[in-house]
């Protein structure tokens, strides 16, 4: 039972376990009912915290001497309690706490609560200055108790801590663990984690941020509040603007200083920005006097998480296996943003799918087989552009198919059939062992609206997830609102979350030229940019990202960064349609949705077509859509007037419905 849970157990048997029968590391009551716990390596029951156990009629042991039997403890037929041993370094033999039953062996010797514990966090990989920085905390914890027992002040030390690094090296993971470990020495009370962010702890309207952070702080009492990209709460200033972050660090501040010895605050971030953090409030880097910093994972500490997790859902590696996952990680870009364990977990999910496509299409494997990850369950080498997919050519070629019945876009159909043959070209010769050149796959699409830009960047994804360079080949498409935040920090974030959601897929960004307006220089526009080549570097075999937009607008958008252009190596120009598409695509609607149109109307509507205005908001294909939405209201005034109109009369759209006087 962890810190801050309860239950029961009733009618159990708890046996031969390596370590306790049961262990209680909670205050929250326990009860044992009917239940059975024998021959356990250690304790039958073992509190780590000062608290009970109400145990009914229930049997418990201690492991036996070798070849005999376990002989069963005096268990209470009645209600009782049982408390955790106690040092025998007083003298004290009262009965005041129950003792185990007298026919049995010696007491073990009592084990310090927090060993356990410290054991755990050994056994996390890697971060060995981390290791060490919280053990000498809980060395100085337990020295200031040993002084404290001796009539000597405690050592000056502060609890609360700055965990500072790069993203997916275990902060939250080794927060959890301090907590446990500070109610098993006794310095906190439960030890529960309460992990906020900004918007947990700051409001909208001023005096809502301080009740806000206050419940949090209050939900924390006895535990470990963990603030985690805690640098959002003092955002760098924008020049204009109240921003609520501070309100909230000002009543953390208070608050810690309120209740020093009930709630650990753990404050957590990258490197950089936690040094920023710490000095927006004058009293702040006074509360946090230590921080811990979490290095990125080596290679081999990452292709070690990997093994774990095959061990944990069994799989295997094998040895080529192992040589080619840690080529992979030595491939990659390991900057600040760099994932770490969240990386390590995303390449084990991306083989065993691909290890999954690849037996399906092999028959009926073997035990042996399933359990098996090979080296091409890992992808071509980081960097040339293709990934590790099982490529369909009949896919492929069905894909291409529906490009080309598209109405007009003969230049776009050419340019993207030229970029999938050159990505089909590569896998190639990535399958025959030779070199091959780095592609970015990454477009701009420019023209006018409503020429079939999203679907073909549609098209495009499926495209690639059927020649295996995409995993999931889906179409995340965002404009500006969904990228641009309301302050520093923030517009990061958000452009983060939308490039996240389109991993295996294409990121499609509608008139991409607004992040970049040309009369505002403290747009947050420009750092959703900033932020989006940096994620088009780092993840480059990841997602597509296809910029669209006016022709001259984008041009301004390529030159607002100057790494911009250089990701997006290929443009495609949509061109408006002319009279004949648009009729084509008049038709094409009007077939779907039950209509008919005889030769006059067909010649009547490329007549209006061809004397339409082309100006920049002509909008091609959707205006072909509202002229019929316009001649189907027409027609259905015009029949209104038939007393019994026929079915032909009803599917027809005639020549009066397709003009206006």
């Amino acid at each position: 039972f962890g810190a801050g849970s309860s239950g029961q157990l009733d009618g159990c048997e708890v046996l031969e376990n390596a370590g306790d029968g049961l262990l209680v590391e909670t205050v929250e009551p326990v009860r044992v009912r009917t239940s059975t716990l024998v021959n356990n390596g250690g304790e039958p029951i073992r509190l780590t915290v000062p608290g009970a156990v109400d145990v009914d009629d229930s049997r418990a042991s201690r492991p036996s001497s070798a070849g005999e039997p376990a002989r069963p403890e005096e268990t209470p037929a009645r209600p009782s309690t049982l408390v955790p041993p106690t040092p025998a370094t007083t003298g004290d033999t009262s009965p005041a706490a129950p003792a185990p039953a007298a026919n049995t062996a010696q007491p073990a010797a009592p084990v310090d609560p927090a060993t356990p514990l410290l054991a755990e966090l050994d056994a996390l990989v890697g971060l060995a200055g981390v290791k060490h920085e919280v053990a000498t905390l809980v060395g100085l914890h337990r020295i200031s108790q040993r002084r404290a027992a001796a009539g000597l002040p405690a050592p000056p030390m502060s609890r609360h801590m700055v965990f500072a690094g790069a993203p997916g090296t275990g902060k939250t993971t080794v927060a959890r663990l301090y907590g446990r470990i500070l109610a098993a020495l006794g310095v906190l009370k439960t030890g529960q984690l309460v992990e906020v962010a900004r918007a947990d702890l700051v409001a909208e309207h001023i005096g809502g941020t301080a009740v806000k952070t206050t419940e949090k702080f209050n939900e924390a009492r006895g535990g470990v509040l963990f603030v985690d990209e805690a640098y959002a709460l003092a955002p760098v200033e924008s020049g204009g603007g109240h921003d609520f972050g501070r309100e909230a660090i000002d009543t953390l501040v208070k608050l810690m200083e309120d209740h020093r010895d009930e709630v650990v605050v753990i404050v957590a971030g990258y490197s950089a920005q936690m040094r920023q953090f710490l000095d927006a409030n004058p009293g702040l880097a006074s509360r946090f006097s230590k921080t811990v910093e979490f290095e990125s994972y080596s290679t081999e500490e990452l292709v070690t998480i990997v093994e774990r997790l095959c061990s944990t859902h069994h799989y295997s590696l094998e040895y080529d296996t192992r040589v080619a996952l840690a080529n992979l990680f030595d491939g990659m870009n390991r900057d600040a943003n760099f994932g770490n364990a969240r990386v390590a977990r995303k390449v084990f999910e991306e083989m065993i799918g691909r290890q999954a496509y690849r037996l399906s299409q092999a028959g009926d494997p073997s035990g042996v087989e399933l359990a098996q990850l090979l080296p091409q369950d890992l992808g071509a080498p980081a960097g040339t552009g293709v990934q590790a997919g099982v490529a369909r050519d009949d896919e492929v070629s069905r894909l291409l198919g529906r490009l080309n019945a598209m109405i007009g876009l003969s230049g776009v159909k050419r340019e993207v059939a030229d970029m999938i043959d050159l990505l089909a070209t590569i896998r190639t010769r990535v399958r025959a062992g030779l070199p091959a050149p780095s592609v970015s796959r990454h477009l701009v699409f420019s023209g006018p609206p409503g020429t079939g830009k999203t679907t073909v960047a549609r098209l495009y994804g499926e495209l690639l997830t059927a020649l295996g360079v995409l995993a999931g080949g889906q179409l995340v498409e965002v404009a500006r609102a969904d990228l641009v935040g309301e302050y520093i920090g923030h517009t990061a974030q958000r452009t983060r979350e939308a490039f996240d959601r389109a991993r295996g897929g294409v990121l499609f960004i509608d008139e991409a030229y607004t992040l970049a307006p040309p009369d505002a220089r403290q747009d947050f526009g420009r750092e959703a940019i900033d932020t989006l080549v940096k994620l088009m570097e780092d993840h480059r075999d990841e997602v597509v990202v296809i910029a669209a937009g006016y022709e001259e607008e984008i041009e301004e958008f390529l030159a607002a960064n100057a790494g911009l252009a250089s990701r997006f190596s290929r443009r495609i120009h949509f061109t408006n349609y002319d009279a004949n598409d648009l009729v084509a695509i008049f038709q094409n609607l009007a077939s779907a949705s039950g209509y008919e149109c005889p030769g006059q109307t067909l010649a009547a509507l490329r007549e209006h077509f061809e004397h339409v205005p082309r100006t920049r908001s002509f909008g091609n294909g959707r205006y072909a859509r509202q002229v019929l939405d316009e001649a189907i209201t027409r027609q259905a005034g015009r029949i209104r007037s038939l007393p019994d109109p026929t079915v032909e009369q009803l599917r027809m759209l005639l020549v009066e419905d397709v003009t206006t006087t």
